[in-house]
């Protein structure tokens, strides 16, 4: 793991090294998240690879709804009991 020293400014903005940016693929306008982990910040871009590893997580296994499904279901039964009730 290697270290480096950076300084945050008046506004609360951090440089990225240019070599850790060149090794991460960061470009200009990348997003990317804050996590504070134990009292240290750890930093994570928002990029293909990222998305790509998040995105398996979502599928649903075979035979089981999406999230997305589900809420829209448990949707139609909030709406059916709002109906029942007047």
């Amino acid at each position: 793991m290697s270290s480096y020293r950076t300084v945050i400014s008046s506004k609360g903005q951090v440089v990225i090294p240019a070599e850790l940016r060149d090794e991460l693929g960061l470009a200009r306008g990348t997003r990317a998240t804050w996590t504070k982990e134990n009292g240290r910040l750890i930093l994570t871009p928002i990029n293909e690879r990222l998305l790509d590893e998040i995105q398996g997580c979502l599928k649903p296994r075979p035979g089981e709804p999406s999230a997305f499904e589900a809420h829209l279901e448990e949707r139609e039964r909030e709406r059916r009991r709002e109906r029942e009730r007047r």
